[in-house]
């Protein structure tokens, strides 16, 4: 038998955020990278995703979405966050976790990824064409399942279309995989049905930045 792993399709957990959790208080949070964050028993656990709000100092983490990484009991790192040039904490602020629900509709999941831009960069003296790389796209994540539009993971879909807010994904490898974050908008949504067969959906996300691949 080969001694490459595998991991199967079935045995994985896909959560998708359909509301918030109460706040969690935060009362420090480092300028290192990854960004440390100080919450007293804030309860999360690896991969989830919430929203920083009402920091006073490190005001450059107001507002946006961050995904847990290192969870120990009463701090947690900001997966991806360089925060050694951010101006310091100085006090406040909160870490509201998103509330994420299992996807038991799903029937398949395909990620695709983006360009990257080429900037031409040639000039009077180049013998051939030169070029630097510029920002990546990290693409999009196509869900499909089967339609249930009173689901509660289908209408979080929906309504976080309709609001046109960021939603996040979570899917758990089995066999210590490990863990992949992402988070995005929602681009497309579609279903379709016939004879002698289920209603079916499908739904596009727009990545909105770095595909967090985190250890089990």
């Amino acid at each position: 038998m080969a001694a490459g792993k595998r991991l199967k399709f079935q045995g994985s957990t896909l959560q998708v955020s359909t509301g918030v959790s109460a706040a969690k208080t935060i009362t420090d949070i480092s300028e290192a990278d990854p960004a440390l964050v100080t919450s007293t028993a804030h309860g999360q656990v690896l991969g989830a995703v919430g929203r920083i709000a009402a920091v006073v100092g490190m005001t450059e983490v107001n507002g946006k979405l961050y995904v847990v990484d290192n969870p120990d009991t009463n701090d947690f790192e900001l997966a991806g966050v360089d925060a050694t040039g951010y101006t310091p904490y100085t006090s406040g602020g909160t870490f509201t976790p998103l509330t994420m629900s299992a996807f038991c509709e799903l029937t398949g999941v395909d990620q695709q990824d983006g360009t990257t831009d080429e900037i031409d960069v040639t000039t009077i003296c180049s013998t051939a064409k030169e070029f630097e790389t510029g920002l990546s796209d990290s693409g999009t994540l196509t869900l499909n399942y089967n339609f249930a539009p009173n689901e509660s993971v289908q209408a979080a879909i929906r309504a976080a279309k309709v609001a046109g807010e960021e939603i996040a994904v979570r899917i758990t490898f089995p066999n210590s995989g490990g863990t992949i974050v992402m988070i995005g908008s929602v681009q497309q949504s579609s279903f379709s049905g016939a004879v002698s067969g289920v209603w079916t959906g499908s739904t596009t996300l727009k990545l909105s930045g770095e595909i967090f691949v985190l250890a089990a």
